[in-house]
């Protein structure tokens, strides 16, 4: 190969290289940046804004880990929150009630980084919500 040749080669190859950081092209295809689990637990602190919003926490058994865990979930203005069947509103729950629901989990830049909000969040208690009798 002569010297012409070998620079022609390299040249191709660093357009190449240059090309796919802005194409894609020869990176690894990513899996999904969220996902969505379905979590029952009892709630340990809540977190109201006057808005609506806050944040749920809530102690609940991992079969991932298999122990019990810890988690808060954000709670933002599209979270549905049932219960009793009946639409209520976050200030409406109550610590130490057992909820059940869905949370969006999204990855954030690194692997540590997780970003937990509660799409749905449904109780059933004995007695009906305040405000429904």
């Amino acid at each position: 190969m002569t010297e012409i040749t070998r620079r022609r080669a390299r040249l191709g190859a660093c357009i190449l290289l240059s090309a796919s950081a802005f194409t894609g092209f020869g990176c690894k295809e990513k899996g999904p940046r969220f996902e969505i689990i379905t979590l029952e637990g009892k709630v340990e602190k809540l977190e109201t804004n006057p808005d609506g919003t806050g944040v749920i926490t809530v102690g609940y058994f991992s079969e991932k880990h298999g122990q019990e865990m810890v988690g808060a979930g954000i709670v933002d203005r599209n979270t549905e929150i049932i219960i009793n069947g009946a639409v209520a509103r976050l200030e409406d729950v109550r610590v130490g009630e057992h909820v059940r629901g869905e949370v969006r989990i999204e990855k954030g830049d690194n692997s540590d980084s997780k970003i937990q909000t509660a799409l749905k969040i449904y109780v059933d208690r004995a007695e009906p919500p305040a405000g429904d009798e």
